[in-house]
């Protein structure tokens, strides 16, 4: 933005109207054209009086965006401990047979068992896996034959139900291949909004602090951008013995925020 100044007419530089005392009341002496003084009554320079008192309240009013703002970037990181809340388990049926279909009749009967146990545990989400079937290479140990496999996903936000399903799957043959524990979308969203602003408190924390330092005060954010969502891994766990339920205890996940802004600063 450029500065306001009140503007000068040729000639009349450093001359400023006055007002004498007159027999009438007072007259108005202003400087004419040529330079000389001519006088006219106070009401007939009321206007011109305006003119000037207007053009000196635009030029103050201009005068504090005249003076740059001082820009600071920032970024700061937050993160919050929370204990998570929901188990999850990978478990597979696998069977060895000497036909492709022999193999793979005995995992899809496995695969309907676990799916309906799986079904009478209130609050288990069931979600099957990958099928796989090969043939063992002649000349190998079990050459000839073959080998059926399926996976499935088993969660649970209540952990010792689902460790009590999965012992009972491993008890009939199923194999468990992770116990992994991690955060609800709810609490994963909840504990994101509270490192977030963790992080926006550091953050104007620390630009009233840099506006200290160098003798100016934080006005607020001209921009603020927040990082992406964060990637919370869960905790893996492992499986007991067969025919044992699993046992799987569960640590603190960390889940973090990432805010960077640019501060604007002014003067005290």
């Amino acid at each position: 933005m450029r500065c306001l100044s009140a503007p000068e007419s040729p000639g009349m530089a450093g001359l400023e109207p006055a007002i004498t005392p007159g027999r009438r009341g007072h007259r108005l002496v202003r400087p004419g054209a040529d330079g000389r003084l001519a006088a006219g009554h106070a009401g007939r320079g009321r206007p011109l009086r305006r003119w000037v008192v207007l053009l000196a309240l635009l030029t103050l009013a201009a005068a504090p965006a005249c003076r740059a703002a001082t820009l600071l970037r920032l970024t700061e990181t937050a993160t919050v401990a929370v204990t998570p809340d929901r188990l999850t388990a990978t478990v597979s049926a696998q069977a060895t047979a000497p036909s492709a279909a022999a193999a793979q009749a005995a995992v899809n009967r496995a695969m309907a068992a676990a799916l309906a146990a799986a079904g009478k545990v209130a609050g288990v989400r069931a979600e099957t896996g990958g099928y796989s079937t090969w043939q063992h290479p002649p000349g190998t140990p079990g050459g000839g034959s073959w080998q059926a496999s399926a996976g499935l996903t088993l969660s649970s936000g209540n952990g010792a139900a689902l460790l009590a399903l999965v012992g009972r799957l491993q008890a009939r043959g199923m194999a468990v291949s992770g116990l992994q524990w991690g955060l609800s979308a709810p609490t994963r969203r909840k504990a994101r909004q509270a490192a977030m602003a963790k992080a926006i408190a550091a953050l104007r924390g620390r630009a009233a602090q840099a506006a200290g330092l160098l003798g100016l005060r934080f006005l607020g954010f001209r921009e603020v951008t927040l990082g992406p969502p964060p990637s919370v891994l869960p905790r893996p766990m492992f499986a007991m013995a067969r025919a044992v339920a699993p046992v799987a205890v569960g640590q603190a996940v960390t889940v973090s925020a990432t805010v960077s802004a640019v501060a604007t600063l002014g003067g005290k």
